[in-house]
């Protein structure tokens, strides 16, 4: 019972968002931004970020400080629109799957 238990447990660490975005994370960190998208709120503002190499990020900072949160991912392109692939699957509850960037209005639309 103690190993199947020991097993279980390293299996839900090794599928933890974390690892998942561990392996890509360099490359992440060394991709230059392309387009960057924020919203202004009372307590905290939000960003959504495009970076090469097909990865975006979604955060929020409170007070210009540090992030409080951060939502990376890759995405895929269809048309005009983002297919969203998040690292943790929270970033989908709170943007949903797809987001759609018009360029001549510097915006960005986030849909289900």
């Amino acid at each position: 019972m103690k190993y199947i238990l020991f097993l279980s447990l390293i299996y839900m660490i090794s599928c933890s968002p974390a690892s998942k975005f561990k392996k890509d994370k360099d490359l992440f960190d060394a991709s230059a931004i392309q387009h960057s998208f924020k919203s202004v709120a009372d307590m905290n503002d939000s960003y959504f970020v495009i970076k090469e190499n097909n990865f975006f990020e979604f955060y929020r900072q409170l007070f210009d400080s540090v992030k409080n949160t951060s939502y990376p991912g890759k995405y895929t392109k269809s048309g005009d629109t983002l297919i969203l692939s998040f690292y943790d699957k929270k970033g989908y509850r709170l943007l949903g799957r797809k987001a759609l960037v018009v360029e001549n209005k510097n915006q960005v639309i986030f849909f289900k």
